[in-house]
């Protein structure tokens, strides 16, 4: 069962609730936000950003219409809020997350254990290139193998919060 590592966020319906919330909060009657929203609703879910950063956005989101809906407003805002919470997990959640991964026990991911993973998340839509290059990405002493607690930690932990990232996005909007 490869849905706990995926609850290491003992706050993901918090999130999703959040989210939901602010969106709703600051939606126009045709179910958007406009870019000129953005910044306050941001504001009022603990998200503090910089003029620099609003102007951006907004320019990214005028490209696009400028209007974003629920499922835009989620991958502009699921991220950093992701990167924000990322500082709060602890070591013992992840480490419960990479043993989901590790299935023979052996206290590393193979590059079949990730092939394993990926596919059992993301279906058949994953190539076995799309894999190795993740894999080539996290696997910093290049062993073919990603282990917890040796030089590829930082690039594990990104791993997981990606793929959590994934999991908890396509839950939203699937």
């Amino acid at each position: 069962d490869l849905e706990a590592p995926f609850c290491i966020f003992s706050n993901i319906s918090n999130f999703t609730s959040e989210l939901r919330e602010a969106f709703t909060e600051f939606m126009s009657k045709d179910g958007y936000i406009s870019h000129n929203n953005l910044g306050e609703c941001m504001r009022t879910m603990g998200y503090m950003p910089t003029e620099m950063e609003l102007i951006e956005l907004s320019q990214q989101i005028c490209e696009c219409g400028g209007k974003l809906d629920f499922e835009d407003f989620v991958e502009l805002m699921g991220p950093k809020m992701l990167a924000e919470t990322a500082d709060m997990i602890g070591v013992k959640e992840l480490r419960d997350a990479f043993k989901e991964f590790d299935s023979n026990g052996d206290g590393l991911i193979s590059l079949l254990e990730l092939r394993e993973a990926m596919k059992k998340l993301m279906g058949e839509q994953v190539t076995n290139r799309e894999i190795n290059e993740i894999l080539r990405d996290i696997d910093l002493n290049g062993d073919g193998l990603v282990d917890f607690e040796g030089k590829d930690n930082t690039s594990t932990i990104l791993l997981l919060l990606q793929l959590s990232f994934y999991f908890w996005f396509q839950s939203l909007c699937g």
